[in-house]
């Protein structure tokens, strides 16, 4: 289903771009990237292999921002570089492209995933960074991040997560903090200088305790935070007032993270231009039901989401978004432009990436093609 050729055309395509759907389209790539789109020329496709779309709506790649695993590949232990790598297989396998890695804070961790990165440039077109959740996070809303990933704000230690680098960038991309904790104001101006995104959550804050910064993203919204109480609201409540008008924000669409109701009532309310779909999903994602081990720890899959087993904790999702997306279309909370707002262009956005996540020349080709009621039926990614 991935094709990774570098020369090629898509002929006959409903093609999304800039917002919009161009019927009958042809797009032509050349060594990976786009090169042109608009009506059929012969000759700039003649001597290209080429794919009838026929018909078919043709858009950007998806894009995770947040996955811990999946197709029984667990970031946390064994190869990383093989881990990871088969990871990003999968996805594209599932028309997700790019994704950013989610982990619990370990600095052992990340150096093994910067030598992947450093050592794999087929990992590096697919991985984006490292979203840390923690350490830096309120232990009462810790969910099913385990104690020994929390701890007070030490700049020291914070220090040591900017010096591990791929290239002169740090390692890690986003960073969930808590921001009712002492010094979250010093930490969140350090991490917004080096262009880590600042995300609240694992959090108790009250609304009213927060001070409205520049740029304010939520990490999965609604789980692990203070709620939408009417006399207390919490960081839920961020995305719907005004002070906070441009917030971007997570949302988990397994319809067991967030009840159905709730996901209809915050895209009816909210429509889809801060929404970043998520999966939060764990190395038993895309396989149905299963057992496996996270932290060292015995998980489960009922095929929607995962718990640990001694305690029935969730800790994520088992649907992956292009499966959650597709859902949401069928409910007609997304249609074929909003599918792929709220599914690569607003995490890519709130990622600062520029270079994919629109079919337009100059910008990387990793594309998809889907079918009227939006199954994946092919994959263009340059390996």
């Amino acid at each position: 289903m991935v094709h990774s050729e570098v020369d090629y055309a898509i002929t006959h395509a409903l093609a999304y771009t800039n917002g919009a759907l161009l019927p009958d389209t042809t797009i032509v790539v050349e060594q990976g990237i786009v090169m042109y789109v608009g009506k059929h020329d012969q000759k700039r496709v003649q001597h290209l292999k080429q794919y009838d779309a026929k018909g078919n709506l043709v858009g950007p790649g998806l894009v995770d921002m947040h996955i811990h695993g999946c197709g029984g590949f667990d970031s946390t232990r064994g190869n990383i570089q093989e881990n990871l790598e088969g990871m990003a297989l999968f996805l594209a396998g599932k028309g997700i492209t790019s994704f950013q890695l989610a982990v619990v804070m370990d600095l052992d961790l990340l150096a093994q995933i910067k030598k992947a990165m450093d050592t794999s440039t087929f990992l590096s077109s697919y991985l984006l960074g490292v979203y840390v959740e923690g350490p830096f996070i309120a232990p009462e809303k810790k969910g099913g991040i385990l104690a020994s990933g929390i701890r007070a704000f030490d700049r020291e230690y914070l220090e040591k997560i900017l010096s591990i680098k791929c290239g002169k960038k740090p390692l890690v991309t986003s960073m969930t903090i808590a921001p009712e904790l002492q010094g979250s104001e010093e930490l969140s101006n350090i991490l917004e200088q080096n262009n880590i995104v600042v995300a609240y959550g694992h959090s108790d804050c009250p609304l009213d305790a927060l001070n409205p910064r520049e740029k304010n993203h939520l990490t999965h919204l609604f789980n692990a935070m203070s709620g939408i109480d009417h006399k207390r609201p919490g960081l839920a409540a961020m995305p719907f007032v005004r002070d906070y008008s441009h917030a971007t924000y997570e949302l988990v669409c397994d319809e067991v993270h967030v009840h159905p109701s709730v996901i209809d009532l915050t895209i009816n309310s909210l429509g889809t231009d801060r929404l970043c779909l998520i999966s939060d999903a764990m190395s038993l994602a895309g396989m149905g039901a299963g057992e496996g081990i996270y932290l060292g720890k015995q998980i489960y899959s009922n095929g929607k989401a995962c718990y640990y087993r001694d305690s029935d904790i969730l800790i994520g999702s088992a649907m992956l978004i292009s499966e959650s997306a597709k859902n949401l279309f069928h409910k007609n909370l997304l249609d074929e432009q909003s599918f792929f707002q709220v599914a690569s262009e607003n995490p890519l956005r709130v990622l600062s990436q520029t270079d994919r996540g629109c079919i337009k020349p100059g910008y990387k080709a990793d594309l998809v093609m889907l079918s009227s009621n939006m199954e994946i039926q092919k994959v263009f990614k340059k390996a």
